[in-house]
């Protein structure tokens, strides 16, 4: 980083004349102590009544000398520190908070298409997209839907009692089928995601907002890109805005897979 601004202190002391040079470079600071002069010069840098670094002058002969410190650093629920540390570590959720090299707080974590072990480790999410006609398994497997009905898209053996549908019908074209509605069958009960971003229970409609409605076991939410449904039991999550539908699994659920999203 290039300099911003420097203030200079210039002060009398004893037999010495001190000047402080505070430098900022953006994200990162330093600070430099001359001593003019015969003497000792200590000088410590605190915050909250904690020494953070010392700068010290012993000038024996009546000359000039220096010291320069490195005082970037992090600020983080009241506490300073320095740059390329840990801030914060959690294994159960992979996510760390460090100090970066030029003084900023970099949160980092698993990617949107993976999720967290519990131990520090991020793996890969299996994932199964449905747009239009076309199914892309959890294996990278494409596959075209050419009539109009309702397929299974996903299953378990890990949760005999959850189903996800996908219903297919003609739309803009006669001789092409698409994805319509997608449908959880839960315990005995049928979530639809509809159209339009509507969600039937059964036969009744459900109000739904960005704030999460617990529905037999599924976490559902809306919000202006389309309907999300969550079984925590699995970790798994199925999307839908009306075109395409994706479900997302994480954990046990991924290595089981039945269904068009299993290719089988």
């Amino acid at each position: 980083n290039s300099l911003r601004c420097s203030v200079q202190i210039i002060m009398p002391i004893r037999n010495l004349m001190m000047i402080l040079n505070l430098f900022n470079f953006g994200t990162e600071a330093a600070l430099s102590l001359e001593a003019h002069g015969t003497g000792l010069v200590a000088l410590q840098t605190r915050v909250s009544d904690v020494v953070i670094d010392t700068l010290a002058v012993n000038n024996v002969l009546n000359k000039y000398r220096n010291d320069t410190v490195d005082i970037s650093g992090c600020r983080h629920s009241g506490t300073v520190y320095k740059p390329g540390t840990v801030v914060n570590s959690d294994p159960q959720i992979c996510s760390n908070v460090t100090c970066s090299e030029t003084a900023t707080l970099q949160t980092s974590g698993c990617g949107p298409l993976e999720y967290c072990q519990g131990n520090g480790i991020c793996r890969l999410a299996s994932t199964c997209t449905v747009t239009g006609p076309t199914v892309i398994d959890v294996h990278g497997h494409m596959d075209s839907i050419q009539d109009r009905c309702a397929y299974s898209l996903f299953s378990t053996p890990l949760l005999p009692d959850f189903l996800v549908l996908g219903n297919f019908r003609e739309r803009r074209r006669k001789d092409v089928s698409f994805l319509d509605s997608v449908t959880l069958r839960v315990d005995g009960h049928d979530i639809h995601l509809e159209q339009g971003g509507r969600v039937q229970l059964d036969d009744s409609t459900l109000t739904l907002s960005s704030s999460s409605q617990l529905v037999h076991g599924v976490q559902l939410s809306k919000d202006q890109t389309g309907v999300t449904a969550e079984l925590t039991k699995l970790s798994i999550s199925v999307f839908f805005d009306g075109d395409t539908a994706q479900i997302v699994l994480k954990g046990p659920a991924g290595s089981s897979v039945e269904g068009l999203c299993g290719n089988s």
